[in-house]
């Protein structure tokens, strides 16, 4: 089994993930997997607050997978040494705890899946670097570059894209669902994700970042849902 839900930000909104919320997890185990969309929070600052969810997460009888958001300790996690897992480049927090790094292909349970997470946060200007914001939350060119080239290995065919914002063309959409709509903010992101919708076949994208449930075609926010897949 396979599940994908949106930001979590450790401890604000995990409460989706607690067995009242989420009871299908009684039946997985470490072969099923939850994949979070960016924002996962955990690595954040080494407090009390990262300890206790460390323990409580590494004892989840499932595997649980994350893409970077905006929000993340990027000089924390960028950290962490660099493993193959699934024909892709992950990051191990716990045994069952990984992070999917940008431009990756997994193969997870025979689909492939793309991933790139990384957006710009607009409230930056009241987040102090180091701190509260990192600069590396914004996907650098050799991000984006590797995924393509991964992409093309792939006759430019996954089965599923796992982003943390979405491609440009949807932001019209995300318009009508949210009343925090800044449009002088920087789309850089959004418009090089674009850039790789138009190139590539897939049968869903996927998406965090906006704090909303809504699918479009085959474009799906997730934030409070827990959507299984597979």
């Amino acid at each position: 089994m396979i599940y994908l839900t949106g930001d979590t930000h450790i401890p604000i909104d995990i409460d989706k993930l607690s067995c009242k919320s989420f009871p299908e997890q009684r039946e997985m185990t470490r072969s099923d997997y939850v994949i979070v969309l960016g924002d996962f929070g955990l690595l954040w600052k080494k407090d009390e607050t990262y300890d206790y969810w460390l323990d409580d997460l590494s004892k989840r009888t499932y595997t649980l997978l994350f893409l970077d958001g905006n929000h993340e300790n990027f000089d924390w996690l960028d950290s962490l040494p660099v493993e193959s897992w699934h024909g892709g480049r992950v990051h191990r927090i716990a045994d069952n705890i990984l992070h999917l790094m940008r431009g990756e292909i997994f193969e997870i349970d025979g689909s492939t899946f793309f991933t790139l997470g990384g957006a710009v946060s607009y409230d930056k200007v009241f987040r102090a670097e180091g701190i509260s914001w990192w600069p590396q939350e914004r996907p650098s060119w050799a991000d984006f570059s590797r995924g393509i080239e991964n992409l093309a290995r792939h006759d430019n065919h996954v089965d599923y894209v796992l982003t943390h914002t979405a491609p440009a063309t949807i932001l019209q959409v995300l318009r009508l669902y949210t009343s925090s709509w800044n449009s002088a903010a920087d789309r850089s992101v959004e418009n090089a994700l674009q850039a790789i919708d138009n190139d590539i076949h897939y049968k869903g994208w996927y998406f965090g970042h906006w704090h909303l449930d809504f699918d479009y075609k085959r474009y799906h926010a997730l934030y409070n849902r827990v959507v299984r897949i597979l």
